[in-house]
C-alpha cells in the first residue's frame, strides 16, 4: 500500500437487519435468516432455501430489488457525513455486482449504476458508480479500484460496497439445475442470500479535513485467477486462492506477524471448503488458526457480490464494540468465474484513532 486507507464508517441491510448494527449483534449470536422461498419450487416441487429481506416484497426482483437494498446501506455509510466539512461534498462509489448470470446481464448491472447514482435524501453526492460484475470477489476487486484511485489522487474518500441479491426466477432455476441449492437432490449447495454493504474510506487527509476517526486501515489487497473452477471436472487444489492469500499475508508488515481471524464467503459447498482446507495445508504458520473462520452465509446464506463489504461491516462491528479477536482479520472470497480476492484489515489502537 503506498500510502494508508482507512475505514471510517459503514452500512449493511441483510435479512436480519436493514443497519448495521443489529445485523452484526445478531450474526455474533448466531440467529439465522435461512427459511423457504414463499412460491418459489425445486425441480422436486419443494420450496426452495432463501434468506429474504423481510421487508422487500418477494415479487420485486431483478435491478430494482437491489437499487432497494443498496441505497439503504449507502445512506447509512454516508450519514456519517453529516454536520462534518465533508458533508455536500462528491464521491465516487465503487460498487460490487454478481457475475453476469441467468437473472443478472449486463444491462441489468448498468441500471443498478444508474439508479444508485440518483438516489436521493443522501448527505453527499455521488460523482460516479463504477460496477464491478464479478461476483464473490467483486468487493476486493472494488478495494483495489478504489485504493488506487486514492493513491493517484483522484480523490481522498470515497464508498465501496456490494449488493447481490440471487432471487430473480431464472437465477434460482439456474441454481437449481446445478444442484446448487440446498435440499433433497444436492449434497454440496448453499442457501441463496441476500443484501447490500458499504464503507467509508479516507486517506489521512480525507479523515483530517473531514474530522471522522477510522476504525481500521487496508492493510494490504490481492486478486488473482483459479483454473480450475466451480462447475468443471478438474479437480481443484487451490492454487488460485493459496497465491493470492500468500501475497497479501506474506506483505504483513514484520517476519511473524500473524493473522488473528479471517471472513470468508464458505457457504456449504465442498468445492469452497476444500480450496480453503489446501490453503490452511500450505501456509497455516500465518494464522492464529486457519480453521476458526467466521462464515456468514450460515447466518445470512450465501451473499454473493456484497461478501467483502459485509465481512468490513461486521469487522468493524467488532472492533466498535471491542470483542473482535486481535489486530489482523483476512477476508477472502472466491467468484464462481475463477477471480480469487483477498484482504488484511489491520485495528486501530485507542490512541491512532484518536489521533
Amino acid at each position: 500500500m503506498t500510502k494508508p486507507i482507512y475505514i471510517v464508517a459503514t452500512g449493511a441491510r441483510t435479512p436480519l437487519g436493514l443497519t448495521a448494527a443489529p445485523m452484526a449483534a445478531a450474526v455474533r449470536a448466531g440467529i439465522t435468516a435461512l427459511v423457504e422461498h414463499p412460491f418459489m419450487v425445486d425441480q422436486v416441487g419443494n420450496l426452495m432455501p432463501a434468506a429474504l429481506d423481510p421487508e422487500l416484497d418477494p415479487q420485486i426482483v431483478g435491478a430494482e430489488r437491489l437499487i432497494k437494498m443498496a441505497e439503504c446501506a449507502l445512506r447509512e455509510a454516508g450519514s456519517a457525513l453529516n454536520g462534518t466539512s465533508a458533508s455536500r461534498s462528491s464521491f465516487p462509489i465503487f460498487l460490487g455486482l454478481p457475475e453476469f448470470r441467468p437473472g443478472f446481464s449486463d444491462a441489468d448491472a448498468k441500471a443498478v449504476q444508474v439508479g444508485l447514482k440518483r438516489t436521493q435524501g443522501l448527505s453527499f453526492q455521488i460523482s460516479q458508480v463504477n460496477a464491478l460484475p464479478q461476483g464473490h470477489s467483486a468487493g476486493i476487486a472494488a478495494l483495489e479500484a478504489a485504493a488506487t484511485a486514492m493513491w493517484r489522487g483522484d480523490c481522498e474518500a470515497c464508498f465501496v460496497g456490494g449488493v447481490e441479491s440471487y432471487f430473480h426466477p431464472d437465477t434460482m432455476e439456474w441454481l437449481d439445475a446445478n444442484r446448487q441449492l440446498v435440499g433433497e437432490i444436492s449434497r454440496s449447495a448453499f442457501v441463496p442470500g441476500e443484501g447490500a454493504a458499504f464503507c467509508l474510506l479516507m486517506t489521512e487527509k480525507g479523515c483530517a479535513q473531514s474530522g471522522l476517526k477510522p476504525f481500521a486501515r487496508i492493510q494490504d489487497v490481492s486478486i488473482g485467477i483459479e483454473m480450475k473452477i466451480i462447475k468443471t471436472t478438474e479437480a481443484c487444489f487451490g492454487e488460485g486462492l493459496s497465491e493470492t492469500v500468500h501475497k497479501t499475508v506474506s506483505r504483513l508488515q514484520s517476519p511473524g506477524t500473524r493473522i488473528n481471524q479471517i471472513f470468508c464467503d464458505i457457504n456449504g459447498e465442498r468445492y469452497r471448503g476444500e480450496e480453503w482446507g489446501f490453503v490452511c495445508l500450505r501456509m497455516s504458520e500465518y494464522f492464529d488458526d486457519p480453521n476458526a473462520y467466521h462464515s456468514p452465509a450460515e447466518c445470512l446464506g450465501d451473499i454473493g457480490a456484497a461478501s467483502v463489504p459485509l465481512f468490513i461491516v461486521l469487522s468493524c462491528q467488532e472492533i466498535s464494540r471491542q470483542y473482535s479477536k486481535g489486530l489482523r482479520t483476512l477476508l477472502w472470497a472466491s467468484s464462481e468465474g475463477g477471480q480469487r480476492g483477498a484482504a488484511v484489515l489491520e485495528i486501530l489502537t485507542q490512541a491512532a484513532r484518536q489521533r
